[in-house]
């Protein structure tokens, strides 16, 4: 009887330090993970320079290269995960992640910034890109953040934003300027446009990420979370209204969205909360419209792009509490891109963040 109480025990210590073990095995960090050859699960959150536009095939964006360097330095499989978009500004990015079900990730990647710049000042860019930290945070706490500063980035106060809530969230900022300017060569030889890298331009991004994930693992780098409690970060809400308030004639209902390609059309929104963005369809006959909030002209939107893509762009925020009324009016204007006869716009819904209806 005894001895079988003994053996019980040791079965019982073997298979809990086994589950120990497993424990232990799963919850390493990102750095440990490559060193032991593990596979990782890793997310892009970005633009078209975070989804590698420029590059001449699938073998040379900055994240191919990546992944094929720590699959032959350590056998280590990294599993890409994307939320991504050409034109994307921190907002679209921190909408399109709040919509899609994203599972643990060890690394994320954020690249934001050349966008933005053009459709926002920095106090607003803080705003938005602090909310993307905060939500990244708390869907993978134990992942390690790298925030991207492109090549392209020359608005200062932006790159001084990218770099202080790298330091915030204990983010690992990488200055991709840096190894452009080190390379000696012209933008003209490492871009294709002087914004987005060629293949020898992503070659620098790759190299740069990958000597910088060598030094931390051979420093032994710990993954480090901020301080923050998750009760007291203030997570931004984001939700979609497409109750319409006011509706002109030449507009048609297809499917969700609301067409017109008439001049001077006009849709309308009531909302509340501090912030706006729109939900259409940027299309190769995309128009323009103008931006009215409480009839205050705020800016002109073209929902020009060289192909059909559902979009959701940043429109305004800082706004004062209360009600508001947007307007969406079809703009004589026409991108210099839209070579067809028509001028259409396609749109479905508003952003908000305050929930009133």
């Amino acid at each position: 009887m005894r001895k079988l109480l003994y053996s019980l025990i040791s079965i019982g210590i073997i298979i809990g330090s086994y589950c120990i073990f497993l424990f232990n095995q799963q919850n390493r960090n990102f750095y440990e993970k490559i060193q032991a050859g593990r596979n990782v699960n890793y997310l892009i959150v970005g633009d078209s320079i975070g989804r590698s536009s420029g590059a001449s095939s699938d073998e040379n964006k900055w994240f191919q290269l990546m992944e094929d360097y720590f699959s032959y330095h350590y056998n280590s499989k990294l599993k890409r995960h994307l939320v991504v978009q050409s034109g994307a500004t921190a907002f679209e990015g921190l909408y399109k992640l709040k919509n899609q079900d994203i599972q643990q990730m060890d690394l994320i990647f954020i690249v934001f910034g050349e966008n933005d710049r053009k459709y926002m000042n920095a106090e607003e860019f803080y705003f938005f890109y602090h909310s993307l930290l905060e939500e990244l945070l708390l869907l993978n706490p134990n992942a390690e953040l790298i925030t991207i500063t492109e090549s392209s980035l020359d608005n200062h106060e932006f790159i001084s934003v990218i770099q202080e809530l790298s330091k915030k969230f204990y983010a690992t900022n990488i200055d991709m300027r840096i190894p452009f300017q080190h390379s000696g060569l012209s933008n003209n030889q490492l871009t294709n446009d002087l914004v987005h890298p060629n293949d020898l331009g992503y070659t620098l991004y790759a190299k740069e990420i990958t000597e910088i994930i060598e030094k931390a693992i051979s420093t032994n780098k710990k993954v480090l979370s901020p301080t923050i409690p998750a009760e007291e970060m203030n997570v931004l809400s984001m939700f979609t209204k497409k109750k319409v308030t006011y509706l002109d004639h030449s507009f048609t209902k297809d499917e969700a969205y609301y067409t017109t390609n008439e001049m001077a059309a006009k849709i309308e929104f009531e909302f509340k909360g501090a912030f706006l963005g729109v939900n259409v369809i940027r299309s190769p006959q995309g128009g323009m419209m103008d931006v009215f909030i409480d009839e205050e002209y705020v800016t002109t939107i073209s929902t020009w792009w060289p192909f059909a893509k559902n979009r959701s762009l940043y429109v305004a925020s800082g706004l004062s509490k209360g009600d508001h009324t947007v307007t969406f009016q079809v703009s004589s204007k026409k991108s210099k891109y839209n070579v067809s006869d028509k001028n259409i716009i396609q749109l479905s819904s508003i952003i908000v963040n305050k929930e009133d209806s």
